[in-house]
């Protein structure tokens, strides 16, 4: 009988009656079949709407008040605010008359999972004009379990274009906050310098107290765990479920493992940077379900994301890189162009008085002074010769640079090779007041090019009188079982420690061209030579204590009865 009453009854509904549950029926079918999550309250904050897809959002059931527009147990936060801070809800702001145009929220759920949410609010008005509640309208980008094949497009076409860009300080940071918590709930990026170690250039986690902990960890252990974290050399992706064991093995002390332990981080995925064939930087996603593992088309998605992150990366620095040369370049160009003009002026000078010299003798019918030709022709041979050490410099990087430096090797002593520089340079140690001194109590034999050794000998000597001028020079040769030692030390400006490291580079000085001269090419050139031989160069030093320079060689074959003869010197205690 109950399921036939109801029809009847309907018969004696008057027409306003059956006008209001038809609308209402119409609005709740209309309500529930949208695709989006739409969500009515009234002024006092009481729920009239929430349908089905709000429910599957917000992951709760139709509440019965959200207090001053707040959903409960629901935290939004800007999904492009870094720092994550706790904003006024687009409802609440709608409550008070604002229209809140659609935008990007991330959302922690009172489960205390997350969504991104493209978001938008508009208040209901009275008659009157005051208003009388407030309708949310939410559509999910993407959750912190999946994306599917829309999201996942979506998520490359945003990545797209903010890589397309140049790959500056703000790129990596933006980055991250497409990726969190559309496809994990913390992520890391790590770059690594040609030869040096990656490190976390910027980190994000869906919780903003959990953020503030994972920079803590990061500032205090910049190294990625390698034993968390291996793919960097391996050049693989790879998943790994975080387990107890994993943190105590990763940890290097008890508080590294406590930051580890309070991220909550369960399930790992690494994917690396790949740019011409070298690992550049680790891409680290990571969730804390461990139910929730990434999925084989989250790795592709993240796979293609790291692809794009690296080619823009790499061109980054390639750009950079080609900057960087062209600076060096027009900088050498500067420099070499004085360089050569300084030989160049007072050759051009005394050639002209020489002129002068010999139309007036000539004009009087005099012979001219043999004197002064001498005196003249002697600064023409020493301009020559800078010149021609200028000139020779270059040649020697362009060989170096096409690896065409040859080596001519033959048997010689390096201490007589060095009594003779020392012998070349006394005149000019002479004029700048400053002492050299020689230690070279036997000889040293080995094999080498002897042309190159004397250039090498020349740029440490030239290098410690044009900078420890006034001050004593000492040069040291010994040998060392199969090895020969060369030392040069100066008492002059000296070299600061950051200068240091780069000094034996190309066109790279450790002083003002202003008040030093040279191409900045001397010690490079030496380094690749010594290099060549199979041997090292380098050096120590302290602003205002002078430097040391010290050359090592491989004696190479040296005949057995020469050793039995000479023995091995010890290092001399100097």
């Amino acid at each position: 009988m109950a399921s036939g009453s109801a029809p009847l009854s309907m018969t004696h509904l008057d027409s306003e009656e059956a006008d209001a549950l038809l609308k209402e029926g119409v609005l709740r079918l209309l309500l529930e079949q949208a695709g989006e999550a739409l969500v009515l309250v009234d002024v006092t904050g009481r729920v009239l709407a929430f349908n089905m897809e709000a429910g599957r959002q917000f992951r709760m059931s139709r509440p019965e008040r959200a207090e001053q527009g707040w959903l409960p147990g629901c935290v939004w936060t800007r999904a492009e605010d870094a720092s994550m801070s706790v904003e006024v809800p687009p409802l609440a702001r709608a409550l008070t008359g604002e229209w809140v145009a659609e935008a990007r929220w991330r959302v922690r759920r009172p489960d205390g999972t997350h969504v991104l949410l493209r978001a938008s609010a508009v208040p209901l008005e009275h008659d009157a004009g005051s208003t009388a509640g407030a309708l949310l309208r939410a559509c999910e980008v993407a959750s912190a379990e999946g994306l599917d094949a829309v999201g996942s497009a979506r998520l490359l076409a945003e990545a797209g274009a903010l890589l397309g860009a140049a790959f500056d300080d703000e790129a990596a940071p933006r980055l991250l906050r497409l990726l969190v918590p559309a496809l994990a709930d913390a992520a890391v990026l790590y770059l690594g310098l040609p030869g040096g170690p990656p490190r976390p250039v910027t980190a994000l986690h869906a919780e903003p107290e959990r953020h503030g902990l994972l920079e803590e960890m990061l500032r205090r252990y910049p190294l990625p765990p390698e034993r968390v974290l291996p793919l960097f050399g391996t050049g693989q992706s790879e998943r790994l479920r975080v387990t107890e064991a994993h943190v105590e093995a990763a940890a290097r002390d008890a508080e590294h493992a406590r930051l580890l332990r309070g991220l909550g981080l369960r399930c790992y995925l690494g994917v690396p940077l790949v740019a011409r064939e070298r690992v550049i930087g680790t891409l680290a996603l990571f969730r804390a379900d461990e139910a929730r593992d990434f999925s084989a088309e989250e790795v592709r998605l993240a796979e293609e994301v790291a692809r794009r992150t690296a080619l823009s990366v790499d061109n980054a620095q390639l750009l950079q890189e080609a900057r960087e040369a062209v600076r060096l370049r027009d900088e050498f160009l500067g420099i070499a162009s004085h360089e050569l003009k300084t030989p160049l002026t007072p050759l051009h000078l005394k050639v002209q008085l020489l002129q002068r010299q010999v139309d007036g003798m000539a004009a009087h019918h005099q012979p001219v002074s043999a004197e002064r030709v001498s005196e003249t022709l002697e600064v023409v041979q020493r301009q020559v010769r800078k010149l021609t050490s200028l000139v020779d410099n270059l040649l020697d990087v362009s060989r170096i640079t096409a690896g065409r430096l040859r080596l001519e090797v033959e048997e010689m002593d390096l201490a007589s090779v060095a009594a003779e520089i020392l012998y070349r340079f006394a005149p000019s140690a002479s004029q700048l007041k400053c002492e050299l001194e020689l230690h070279a109590p036997v000889p040293v034999m080995g094999r080498w090019d002897r042309l190159r050794l004397e250039q090498v000998v020349t740029n440490l000597l030239s290098n410690a009188l044009k900078y420890g001028a006034g001050h004593p020079v000492r040069v040291v040769v010994e040998a060392e079982g199969l090895t020969a030692r060369l030392t040069v030390r100066d008492g002059g400006i000296g070299i600061s420690a950051e200068d240091l490291p780069r000094i034996f580079e190309r066109f790279e000085r450790a002083v003002s061209d202003r008040h030093y001269g040279g191409l900045g090419l001397g010690l490079y050139i030496t380094r690749q030579i010594v290099e060549a031989f199979g041997g090292t160069v380098r050096a120590t030093s302290e602003p205002g204590q002078g430097s040391l320079f010290v050359l090592e060689l491989p004696r190479g074959d040296i005949p057995e009865e020469w050793l039995t003869a000479h023995g091995a010197p010890e290092p001399s205690s100097s």
